[in-house]
């Protein structure tokens, strides 16, 4: 190849005559085998240079041994700038593809073609020229094909090795899913057998253990009703009673309270069969076991010490009284109806002005510290009050009824009434007794002979 003199450019005008030829033989000439296969060109529109920086440009045709090229440069503005190219103004320099001249002889066609920025052809070109031969590139054409022979017997060895190794991947793959398919029909085998064993109807595993349950529960049943008889059972609330059913006949039971365990409304209560026709009123004789008949009949006989520790002492004045002493011999007073506590008003009472139905209560004491005393008293003198300081004692006024706390010694007034309001009255809030109100029930007279009847009734 040889370019003669970097101005020697080959002028195209993309609007030239149809027929139009160029010669082009003192711009290019091209040998086989050559490297640098450089066409210099200027391309005008009508004479008027033409900005080619993002035109495309395909090259090709047949050569001498009918072997069809095809070339493309994408941009030419991203093309070498050689000597006098500016491709603004249409000057540029085609480089050839050394694959493109591999034979010698004639071009029977050849062309150029434009495309511009919009992917469209401006213009083809046809040259007509003829590749010199290179002696010692003469054969480089035949050369190729032997490459491209060389080239697929390789390709075509790596495609057969690969065809091999697929197939020995797809042998192994079948031959674990098989052995693995073996493996898990053992299993299901081995885990049908277990389960058959298990679930035999007459000495399967699990008839077994059903056996055994229900062996289980009946000794347990029996031994329910058989133990704790011989002594009270203790529950916390009436309603616990009620729902107990282990409780027979004969049986005692100790309730802590009546809806709750501290509400002090314990008592004592004997398991029966029910009498015919009796009616439960549900406070002293109560339904428990609808079933067998059972009710439970309130005992009153049985006091517990606890219980009767609280019936005479479950009533607490607790007084402050700040005299840095121990009294010793405090006393307590009830009485009704004093002056100005009457219910119907003053002096309106059956016996005229004054008190009436005095009380010397027997009472404990108990001592916090040398400023405040507990007098403990029995619980059925409850006030629902608080005591107050006045006259050298304490009083306690509900209603027409009064206490009043004389502590048995010299009072000192000043620091009494410090003190006056800080005290409280209370029912102890652990008992075992029942306070509240009833009336006999069930009342019957028993025949003793002609003369002599005795009353029986349940309160």
């Amino acid at each position: 190849m040889s370019v003669k003199g970097d101005g020697m450019r080959v002028s195209l005008d993309l609007t030239r005559y149809k027929g139009e030829e160029l010669d082009i033989s003192g711009n290019f000439n091209g040998r086989v085998g050559d490297t640098q296969d450089l066409l210099p060109l200027r391309i005008t529109n009508n004479d008027y240079t033409v900005d080619l920086r993002n035109y495309s440009v395909i090259y090709g045709g047949v050569d001498n041994k009918m072997v069809s090229h095809r070339h493309v440069i994408e941009r030419v503005g991203d093309l070498k700038i050689y000597h006098g190219d500016s491709p603004v103004k249409g000057k540029f320099t085609l480089p050839f593809d050394k694959h493109t001249f591999n034979v010698p002889g004639h071009w029977e066609q050849f062309f150029i073609r434009f495309i511009d920025e919009n992917n469209e052809t401006i213009s083809s070109v046809d040259i007509d020229f003829d590749v010199f031969e290179d002696k010692f590139l003469a054969h480089i054409g035949e050369a190729e094909d032997i490459y491209v022979e060389e080239f697929e017997k390789i390709l075509q060895a790596v495609t057969d090795a690969g065809n091999k190794t697929t197939q020995d991947i797809k042998d192994t793959g079948a031959k674990f899913k098989t052995d693995f398919e073996t493996w898990i029909n053992k299993y299901k085998q081995a885990l049908n057998d277990a389960m058959a064993e298990i679930n035999d109807p007459k000495d399967g595993i699990y008839i077994r253990y059903q056996q055994l349950l229900d062996m289980t529960k009946q000794i347990q049943e029996t031994l329910k009703q058989a133990q704790f008889h011989d002594r009270p059972f203790q529950l916390k609330t009436v309603a616990d009673m009620k729902s107990y059913t282990p409780l027979i006949a004969g049986d005692v039971v100790i309730t802590q309270g009546w809806d709750n365990y501290d509400d002090g409304h314990g008592a004592y209560w004997n398991i029966r069969v029910k009498h015919k026709d009796e009616t439960p009123d549900e406070q002293n004789v109560i339904s428990i076991n609808t079933d067998m008949s059972l009710v439970a009949e309130r005992n009153s006989s049985l006091l517990s010490a606890d219980s009767l520790e609280d019936f005479l002492y479950g009533y607490t004045i607790e007084i402050k009284h700040n005299q840095c002493e121990h009294p010793l011999r405090p006393a307590v007073l009830y009485y009704e109806d004093a002056i100005g506590t009457e219910r119907d008003g003053l002096g309106k009472t059956s016996h005229g002005f004054g008190q009436t139905n005095t009380k010397l209560i027997n009472c404990i004491a108990e001592y916090p510290d040398a400023n405040t005393i507990k007098v403990k008293i029995p619980r059925n003198f409850y006030l629902d009050a608080v005591p107050h300081y006045k006259f050298g004692a304490w009083y306690l006024i509900d209603g027409n009824r009064t206490i009043k706390v004389d502590l048995g010694m010299p009072i000192d007034d000043a620091k009494a009434q410090a003190g006056d309001g800080e005290g409280n009255s209370y029912l102890s809030p652990n008992t075992g007794y029942f306070s509240k109100p009833t009336s006999p029930t069930d009342l019957r007279a028993v025949y003793i002979d002609e003369h002599t009847q005795r009353l029986l009734w349940r309160d």
